[in-house]
């Protein structure tokens, strides 16, 4: 009769993990096979390797390293942190991925929308409709704060607001 497996967690019966074993009649000497998120990690790697052999200041330091080191040690290293790191339990590229879409966002969002910072200008083209209300047969009075600018398309008086000085002299005032 079969030996009985048992199985504490389906995760790893339904996470495919695509690994190499043999390359045509070879079979590789590593015991469970090669990732195959690690030859692309490699592969990534030696590329980016071979570009930055070709810039001034890089190159100048790449090429003090030994061509073993640069072309096979440096991105098998990657490769095999690639595949190993786990951070907040994604893979290294998707949370490099994520890493880089949050330092490149803009910083506040509100509603899908980005929101001005503190004392920025925002233009705004709109209207406002006012309506009486069934309360008062006359439009009551708005206030409005901070700079803008509007037009008035109905009749209605507009004065200044008194300075600072002399509103806080009315509220100490006493009361008659």
């Amino acid at each position: 009769m079969a030996e009985r497996l048992i199985v504490r967690s389906y995760r790893r019966v339904f996470r495919i993990d695509r690994r190499i074993y043999r390359v045509d009649r070879w079979v590789l000497p590593i015991p469970g096979g090669i990732p195959l998120r690690g030859v692309c990690y490699f592969a990534v790697a030696l590329g980016v390797v071979l570009l930055a052999g070709s810039l001034p200041a890089i190159g100048g330091l790449l090429g003090a390293l030994s061509p073993p080191l640069r072309y096979a040690i440096l991105p098998l290293t990657v490769a095999v942190l690639g595949t190993q790191a786990a951070p907040d339990g994604r893979s290294a590229h998707r949370f490099a991925a994520d890493w880089l879409r949050l330092r490149l966002r803009t910083r506040r969002h509100s509603a899908g929308r980005t929101v001005p910072l503190e004392g920025e200008s925002v233009a705004w083209a709109g209207s406002v409709a006012t309506v009486w209300d069934e309360h008062a047969p006359q439009l009551h009075g708005a206030r409005l704060a901070g700079p803008g600018a509007g037009d008035v398309h109905a009749a209605g008086r507009a004065r200044p607001r008194p300075p600072r000085s002399d509103r806080a002299r009315a509220l100490r005032r006493p009361a008659r």
